[in-house]
């Protein structure tokens, strides 16, 4: 007879698996853009080393490809950049993206590039507000979210300018966006003043499309955002003409054997007058010629070799602007500092004379 006991369900435990991995795998595997030899630059370029620059203009193989810390740093930047173009356009400030921008100077290589946005001009706030209502009530029925933050955004964004901007347009911008991490974030908030070759890179817009532009900062770990008018304006068009100028003259000089004219390099640390702070040069860290150009292996390599010297200049700088005592041990440091910075004295003097370090500290200089 067959028993009467009934048989007990399979359970199927499944196989485990690794989202990290599966992640990191997947943004790591983004494809490199490939060196192409071309007799122009880009607009990312302007205000960079000028080194590396010729290099990948002349499609040099690099001795240091972008590894998976750049890919992920890049990837950051753009899904920062996602998130601002998806608010621009839900809220209907939005106007175009991805516009090519191109300048080219009297003499001069050509310089191109693709700004982020363009966001402003006139603005249907009850049509903005119906799109954000069939937006939500889309995403209420579906299995696919959206945060709850995006929403607030938008809702909030809305509810202000349609405030302050009802029965006026608002003024047209080019939108440069960039992700940052907090210690950038300090140092834009204490200073005021944003990176230099970002300014380029945005200035570069303001001449190539005849409009005003919003260099935007927004940090990578608690999502302050800092904002900078960058406008035409006779200082910034020199700085960009000679560094474009400068580069001209450098491609242009290369000669038959490119490798012999190679621009002179970077330097690996520099003081930052805006935040009278000495720096590692990023630029140089990350560049794809770091082995070929300064005979370092990687990016760790680069770290270790300035990271305790950098943040003992600023420790004993900090003392000296401050007015502490200055011991033995503080004074070896300073000698080492000399051999990089003579100005050493005159960096202290500017310092004491703008009132430097005498808040509270926030967070300190890393990577």
């Amino acid at each position: 007879m067959p028993s009467s006991k009934k048989k007990s369900a399979t359970t199927l435990i499944g196989m485990p698996w690794d989202f990290a991995s599966l992640f990191n795998e997947a943004i790591r595997s983004l494809p490199d853009r490939p060196l192409q030899k071309r007799d122009y630059m880009w607009a990312s370029e302007i205000g960079k080393d000028y080194a590396s620059r010729y290099l990948r203009m002349h499609a040099h193989p690099m001795s240091n490809p972008p590894n998976d810390r750049s890919r992920q740093k890049f990837a950051m930047g753009h899904i920062t950049e996602w998130i601002v173009g998806l608010i621009l356009s839900v809220t209907g400030i939005l106007k175009s993206k991805q516009m090519r921008g191109e300048v080219t100077l009297p003499g001069m290589l050509r310089v191109s590039g693709k700004m982020d946005f363009i966001a402003g001009g006139d603005v249907d706030w009850v049509a903005a507000q119906e799109k954000v209502k069939d937006i939500r009530a889309a995403f209420a029925v579906s299995m696919d979210d959206m945060p709850p933050i995006i929403f607030h955004s938008v809702e909030r964004i809305l509810f202000r300018m349609e405030q302050m901007f009802t029965r006026v347009p608002l003024k047209e911008y080019i939108l440069e966006i960039k992700s940052c991490a907090s210690f950038i974030s300090t140092r834009l908030q204490n200073t005021g003043t944003p990176m230099p070759d970002h300014v380029m890179q945005a200035f570069h817009y303001v001449l190539a499309n005849k409009m005003d532009a919003l260099l935007i900062y927004i940090c990578k770990d608690d999502a302050m955002c800092h904002q900078f008018e960058v406008t035409k304006t006779k200082q910034l068009l020199k700085l960009y003409t000679e560094d474009v100028a400068t580069m001209t003259d450098y491609f242009k000089g290369s000669g038959k054997n490119y490798l012999k004219n190679i621009p002179e390099k970077a330097p690996e640390v520099y003081f930052d007058q805006p935040s009278f702070t000495f720096l590692k040069n990023s630029q140089v860290a990350y560049s794809p010629y770091l082995t070929m150009l300064y005979d370092l292996k990687d990016f760790d390599a680069f770290k270790y070799k300035w990271q305790y010297k950098v943040t003992a200049w600023n420790r004993v700088f900090k003392r000296a602007v401050k007015g502490e005592n200055i011991t033995p041990a503080n004074t070896v440091i300073i000698k080492d500092a000399l051999k990089f910075f003579p100005l050493w004295d005159k960096y202290v003097a500017k310092a004491k004379a703008a009132g430097a370090f005498q808040k509270p500290e926030e967070e300190g200089e890393d990577e």
